[in-house]
């Protein structure tokens, strides 16, 4: 009895541990898929009215128009990030026109301790990926 009760605790803090690990990298493909759409928002408001910017800093991501954040059904931007979660961008600022383009870039989405990273490129035509 003792060598099932062994081998089933062993076996629970395999799965345990994994699903723990897998959090870190769940929290980056989330604030990375709330990025994308911020940017697609802000491209598809911009062919409708015109001085739309996304603001990218540490902690969250803005979309403005004419300097104002942009209000949702569910709130206001800008979007904070999850505790743990930060953002580096290679342009602090992007201006759309009235097209939806914008200038390339990219984003790096990282959790704190540097563990998990997911990367995502702004072309000129606005697309993020």
């Amino acid at each position: 009895e003792l060598v099932v009760v062994i081998t089933l605790l062993g076996v629970m803090s395999v799965v345990l541990f994994s699903r723990i690990n897998a959090v870190g990298a769940s929290r980056v493909q989330a604030s990375r898929d709330d990025v994308i759409a911020a940017l697609f928002f802000a491209q598809q408001l911009a062919m409708s009215r015109s001085n739309i910017q996304v603001s990218v800093s540490a902690g969250a991501i803005d979309v403005r128009e004419n300097g104002v954040s942009v209000k949702l059904d569910s709130g206001f931007y800008p979007l904070d990030m999850p505790t743990g979660i930060s953002l580096i961008s290679t342009s602090p600022t992007h201006s759309y026109d009235k097209l939806g383009r914008t200038s390339p870039g990219s984003i790096q989405v990282a959790t704190t301790d540097g563990v998990y990273s997911a990367s995502l490129t702004i072309e000129a035509s606005a697309y993020a990926h």
